[in-house]
């Protein structure tokens, strides 16, 4: 089972959506998205983009090119300041190990310092 294949039984299984309500939503057979779960078949294209718009993830979280479901159109959202979404995920690709682990210290005492005692 390839990626695809087991991301879509994945969101398919999370949202509770049932094989012909995605059929119908691409207009094509509960058969051919149980294809597509069995990696019997791969969707065009154009399917590929549907299906990723109907889960609201990206296409490249469909194919296993990324764990990360945002859609490229949260890359722009500011957070604080100049820091926009794309903006702080590439500086945390840039981050040693040990400044990583110092973000998630950091991130940890806030998290804690907001959650009700």
């Amino acid at each position: 089972m390839n990626s695809f294949s087991k991301r879509l039984k994945q969101l398919r299984a999370q949202n509770g959506t049932k094989q012909n309500t995605l059929a119908k939503y691409l207009h094509r057979c509960s058969g051919t998205v149980s294809n597509y779960e069995n990696s019997v078949y791969e969707p065009d294209l154009e399917t590929l983009i549907q299906i990723a718009d109907f889960y609201k993830v990206s296409v490249d979280y469909l194919l296993g090119r990324t764990d990360c479901r945002a859609l490229p159109d949260h890359l722009p959202t500011v957070i604080c300041g100049k820091y926009t979404v794309s903006r702080f995920l590439n500086l945390l690709g840039q981050l040693t190990e040990n400044d990583r682990k110092a973000l998630v210290y950091w991130l940890r005492v806030l998290e804690d310092a907001r959650s009700p005692r």
